[in-house]
């Protein structure tokens, strides 16, 4: 797990090297362990060194560091290594083929590498070191951009060939790990995270205002590939990049989209016994994948469903020692410690337990929103944030966390109403009242159906001004936004929020599987961990076999007896306690969020200047500051923190 940059330029007289050696710098916190850099000219490349880098190695073309280079270089590639696989200095980074034509600067993990691997060997293809990241370059010159279809893990990565001046750079399938570029007459670049292309100096630093104001109305992060960062686009997942430099042409293309079974289809008892059975031998194979590593391995443990099972079967395996880790709170009801303490009791893990306070998040604000590149949309990061830190101080490297269960196989609470329109359009009205029973009661059902229904569905249907007024009445911090700024996007930006959301159980699993609410977590989990030097692996959102194989299991499975992720519950039963086995609540890195912005809200005033106008209605939000942020005794609804999110954000970036 890795930070990479790239900077292609037409003008000569760039100083790539300083400018490259700046945005490693910059995310430095993603690799820690070697530093590299390579230029390049028209004819060859000219490996660097730093004195951060590994020693030289005769012999090996990526490791005899150039002292001197010519004055024609018009690109660069750097890397910062956390070494995972392979510690030697064989896994340094740019890495070159033998013949030094093509050059890798590659984040993540190819977790099924031994056996592409094995299966390059017989195709004659040699190795010089034991990472995953040379797999990735000799399948690439082997198989070209078809070798994607066979990896089994989470990447980023940019390949340059010398030669042909052209660079091929591709994401993985879901998002987990990031990818962001630039482009513009003069320069391309790109980087792991924003910030090493903001606050390099790379280009001027401006604030998109349109996803600004998608963000204060609707909480919307990252959703268009143009982000909050003006000029800045994010490679979305399940695409490719490729970069002409002779032609100065660049080209995104599309290479994966998941297919999903949309059949209605009624619950048959031996289809269903299969599909257990079967997640039961996927899931084992991908936590084993998962187990793979030349440095201590822990997992990130919450006490629900997804992260009890991933730290069941690590133990399960023969994994010794497992160290957990959980972020707890000393309020009751956010508290899941003690569902957490029935896995470590089962299976004698070293457990970690971490409690945030708000005072602490206080003394962390600016370098946690600094550490996410953009604002984040509430305190829950935090929590996140907390718990990577600690897996750092305890000396561990990789952990495994349950992100991306619930969207996988239907882990939250309005995907019963999904459910339940499968039953109602396929017209299995018995099994419709029977689940809508088991919820609770019969009544209880048809309230929370209706009201979930008008919510997600119905309150869209309405006209666009009438829709408008109603979200202004429920979302009342809509107030709060500069007139001029509504004015400008308020009308795209409603009407892109009144898009509804597939009905089908599999349409909705699958939109927010895919580049929605599940790539926002994923960004999440990337900085915190990766700003700890922490690598995180995320099974159910990274796990091609076992994601394709749930994907095509019609939704009628999934959501059973009034149990959410039924299929994964009955798959996992064997490696479970019984009271998590049969927890229908949800928690997660759930956090008081209400609580802890009311007790440090007159701490935060300090973020909230005059330059603010252009975004906030200042004065009426100034007005009403105390009020605004005084919501303990109102369930949680997040919205407040993005002011205080933006604030700072704006604050920290110099924006």
């Amino acid at each position: 797990m890795c930070g990479i940059n790239g900077i292609f330029s037409r003008v000569r007289t760039t100083d790539l090297i300083a400018l490259g050696s700046r945005m490693n710098a910059l995310i430095q916190h993603r690799g820690p362990d070697d530093e590299g850099m390579v230029v390049f000219n028209e004819k060859e490349a000219f490996p660097k060194a730093s004195p951060k880098s590994v020693d030289r190695e005769d012999g090996i073309n990526y490791l005899e560091y150039a002292d001197q280079h010519p004055s024609d270089i018009h690109g660069f590639f750097g890397h910062q290594r956390l070494s995972i696989l392979d510690l030697s200095a064989m896994g340094h980074e740019p890495l070159a083929d033998e013949t030094g034509n093509y050059w890798l600067t590659y984040n993540g993990e190819l977790y099924n590498y031994l056996e592409i691997k094995q299966e390059l060997k017989e195709s004659g293809v040699v190795f010089r070191s034991n990472t995953d990241a040379e797999v990735v370059l000799k399948a690439y010159i082997l198989w070209g951009k078809e070798c994607l279809s066979r990896f089994n893990g989470m990447w980023a990565f940019a390949i340059y060939n010398v030669k042909n001046q052209e660079l091929f750079a591709s994401r993985d399938r879901f998002g987990v790990k990031p990818f962001y570029y630039l482009m513009h007459n003069e320069n391309f670049a790109f980087s792991s995270e924003q910030k090493a292309l903001v606050m390099s100096g790379l280009i001027p630093r401006k604030i998109n205002k349109k996803a600004a104001f998608d963000y204060l109305a609707f909480a919307s992060l990252e959703n268009d590939p143009d982000g909050l960062f003006e000029n800045i686009i994010e490679l979305e997942p399940g695409c490719n990049l490729i970069f002409d430099y002779k032609n100065w042409n660049l080209n995104i293309e599309q290479y994966y989209d998941l297919n999903v079974n949309r059949k209605k289809e009624t619950v048959n008892p031996e289809k269903e016994n299969k599909y257990i059975e079967d997640i039961t031998s996927l899931f084992r194979s991908a936590i084993k994948l998962r187990l793979r590593s030349d440095v201590l391995v822990g997992a990130c443990l919450s006490g629900g469903i997804d992260s009890s099972a991933i730290v069941g079967q690590m133990a399960d395996l023969g994994a010794e020692d497992i160290f957990t880790f959980t972020a707890c709170s000393r309020q009751a009801e956010f508290d899941e410690t003690h569902y957490a303490n029935l896995v470590n009791e089962k299976i004698g893990a070293q457990s970690k337990l971490i409690y945030p306070e708000p005072g602490e998040l206080l003394n962390d604000i600016e370098e946690l929103v600094y550490a996410q590149d953009i604002p984040l949309f509430s305190t829950s990061t935090y929590a996140q944030f907390r718990v990577m830190k600690k897996v750092k101080e305890t000396g561990v490297k990789v952990v495994l966390d349950g992100q991306g269960g619930d969207e996988l196989f239907g882990g939250y609470l309005p995907y019963h109403i999904n459910q339940w329109m499968d039953d109602v359009r396929s017209g299995n009205i018995v099994r419709l009242v029977r689940e809508l029973k088991s919820f609770d009661s019969l009544s209880t059902g048809i309230q929370f159906f209706t009201k979930q229904y008008l919510k997600h569905y119905g309150v869209r249907k309405m006209p666009s001004f009438v829709y408008k007024k109603l979200i202004q009445k429920v979302q009342t911090e809509h107030q709060y936004i500069a007139y001029d700024l509504m004015r400008a996007h308020g009308s795209m930006g409603y009407k892109k929020s009144r898009k509804k959301p597939p009905k089908s159980l599999n349409g909705i699993l699958k939109h927010e599987f895919y580049n929605t609410r599940l790539k926002q977590y994923l960004k999440c989990e990337d900085r915190c961990s990766m700003w700890h030097s922490v690598e995180a692996r995320v099974p159910f959102s990274d796990d091609i076999n076992l994601i394709e194989y749930v994907f095509n299991i019609p939704g009628s499975y999934k959501i059973q007896k009034g149990n959410k992720k039924y299929l994964l519950k009955e798959a996992t039963e064997h490696l479970l306690p019984e009271d998590i086995y049969n927890r229908k609540d949800k928690m997660g890195y759930v956090t008081p969020n209400n609580q802890w912005i009311y007790s440090i809200k007159d701490d935060l005033k300090k973020y909230f200047t005059p330059d603010l106008e252009e975004y906030f209605n200042y004065g009426a939000l100034m007005k009403d500051y105390d009020e605004f942020f005084n919501q303990v005794n109102i369930p949680e609804n997040q919205r407040m923190f993005k002011f205080i999110a933006f604030a700072i954000w704006k604050k920290t970036y110099g924006l």
